[in-house]
């Protein structure tokens, strides 16, 4: 996870400077956030989409699933989407998928 946030406060200050006192709470609750979808991610994929004994889906599932559209307004909240960066002025940077990299990077932790 420390890789995650240094990429995202290497991204804020690149982008913005600095990083605003105000922006640490949802950079902490993004950090939370993208841990806990990589454990049910990891999760789901050990114990698989449905639960064999009972033929039910895996109730991670829905979990994941919320974690995603969190992440994702996370995301946007910070300007870290490709939609919402392309609305914000002074875009001297080709645009880059910050969002994609954070679901796709690999944790070295």
């Amino acid at each position: 996870m420390k890789d995650y946030r240094k990429y995202i406060e290497t991204y804020l200050i690149n982008k913005y400077g600095k990083i605003e006192d105000e922006w640490q709470l949802m950079i902490d609750l993004l950090m939370d956030n993208l841990r806990q979808y990589k454990e049910v991610k990891e999760a789901v994929e050990t114990y698989g989409l449905f639960d064999p004994s009972t033929f039910r889906k895996n109730g991670l599932i829905s979990t994941l699933k919320d974690l995603q559209a969190t992440i994702i307004k996370q995301c946007q909240c910070l300007g870290l989407s490709p939609y919402h960066r392309s609305k914000m002025k002074n875009l001297d940077n080709p645009a880059s998928d910050v969002l994609t990299s954070l679901l796709t990077m690999e944790d070295n932790d």
